[in-house]
């Protein structure tokens, strides 16, 4: 047997450690095989519910373990893409889609008594001469018999084809029953990987594979939607959920923003004192404190009479024994001696004026009397 040249060796090795690297990956950017073909530089498109199969578009229809049969019309379209010239490789599936793929192109399956571990090169001279490969490690219950005179048995044991080829008008059809063949563990062998390799030598360069995972769809099951198919079916997509949702979660656990929420009734009203002096810095030269003095009790009486639901336009005494009558508790006279203190009249000196509205603000902060608008 001839020995395998060192660049083949390469080539497996390349194509092994790649199923360890995307083996960690593949959850967010696709299968090990989808992974590996793009490594390979082929242009890739994954065949799904959203984006079903378009084979004009297609080099090579790639369908990897289904698990369900394609329809007879289906099945009549890839046959005319391989008549056509493409290239299609069925890679293993459950018992009923193998059976019915392989027959429609004149084969038969067959069910083996027991699990075959490991199948040999079929024929002396290597049907891939520049990298023979001895043995494969296919795990497969199944076998393809024909006698056709145009299949080519790549690799079997005692007349049982596991692997195998056939010219179809312009195109060729691969044919291997074993799905391990070419999955994630599989292609760990290094014959496994050798053959895959082989095989996909034979395609033109950057090549466009359509990939059946599962399921081959020929028409789409549901209506895409570009924007949910961006966000929950990309990485980038997820990403983005994942950011704004822990964004979400800080601000709501944070209060605001980025910091504690402020109490803005109580921090940061202006206190009657800083009212005072600013009007009376801007009325100074008119000589105007006492019409300062006039709007702070004007007001206070208005905020008062809300509270205890008082007219504020009655004379003082009227307005505290109203006052009274509705429940307020005025005991220590301090009401009474701040508004009678906030009526004096004359020339009301700055200080005054200050120490007056101080008395008002504390009397607000003590009571909880509430500002009107």
């Amino acid at each position: 047997m001839r020995r395998t040249p060192r660049l083949s060796i390469y080539i497996y090795i390349f194509i092994v450690l790649s199923c360890f690297q995307f083996s960690c990956t593949s959850l967010f950017e696709g299968s090990v095989l989808y992974n590996i073909l793009q490594k390979l530089r082929f242009r890739v498109t994954k065949i799904n519910a959203q984006y079903p199969s378009k084979l004009k578009n297609y080099d090579v229809l790639f369908l990897q373990e289904l698990t369900k049969i394609p329809s007879e019309k289906e099945i009549e379209k890839i046959h005319d893409f391989v008549q056509e010239g493409g290239t299609l490789i069925v890679n293993g599936g459950n018992h009923k889609t193998m059976a019915e793929l392989v027959s429609s192109f004149g084969l038969k399956l067959q069910n083996l008594p027991n699990r075959m571990e490991y199948a040999n090169r079929y024929r002396e001279e290597p049907y891939f001469p520049n990298n023979p490969v001895g043995r494969i490690y296919p795990r497969t219950y199944f076998a393809i018999q024909s006698d056709k005179r145009d299949m080519a048995i790549l690799y079997g044991l005692d007349n049982q084809a596991v692997v195998a080829t056939l010219q179809y008008g312009q195109g060729r059809v691969y044919f291997s029953t074993s799905a391990y063949l070419f999955n994630e563990n599989g292609l760990k062998h290094s014959g496994n990987a050798a053959l895959f390799y082989n095989i996909m030598s034979t395609l033109p360069r950057k090549a466009h594979i359509g990939l059946a995972e599962g399921n081959y769809y020929a028409q789409s099951v549901a209506p895409s939607n570009t924007f949910i198919n961006f966000v929950f079916k990309t990485s980038w997509g997820l990403a983005a959920v994942y950011i704004c949702l822990i964004l979400f979660v800080f601000m709501t656990l944070r209060g605001r923003r980025f910091g504690k929420a402020l109490d803005v009734r109580e921090k940061n009203r202006r206190l009657s004192t800083e009212y005072v002096h600013a009007m009376t810095a801007l009325y100074q030269k008119g000589d105007t404190r006492d019409d300062v003095l006039g709007h702070i009790r004007d007001k206070f009486k208005v905020d008062l009479g809300n509270r205890w639901r008082v007219n504020p336009n009655l004379d003082t005494n009227t307005f505290l024994e109203k006052m009274t009558d509705h429940g307020l508790d005025d005991d220590e006279a301090v009401l009474s001696n701040l508004i009678k203190d906030l009526e004096q009249s004359g020339n009301i000196s700055e200080k005054g004026l200050i120490d007056l509205a101080k008395r008002v603000d504390t009397y607000r902060t003590t009571t909880k009397l509430r500002r009107t608008i």
